[in-house]
């Protein structure tokens, strides 16, 4: 049973980080569109 903590530490790493990045970079593609979409109007 102790051998089995490192893996499910493992999972429930991975299951939290890969996600975490996933909405990082679909928010940091939304942060960039709109600035550039604001820069095209002349609001920036």
């Amino acid at each position: 049973m102790a051998s089995l903590i490192p893996v499910k530490l493992i999972v429930l790493f991975v299951s939290l980080v890969i996600p975490a990045m996933i909405l990082y970079f679909i928010i940091k593609a939304a942060i960039k569109n709109a600035i550039k979409e604001l820069k095209n109007e002349n609001i920036l």
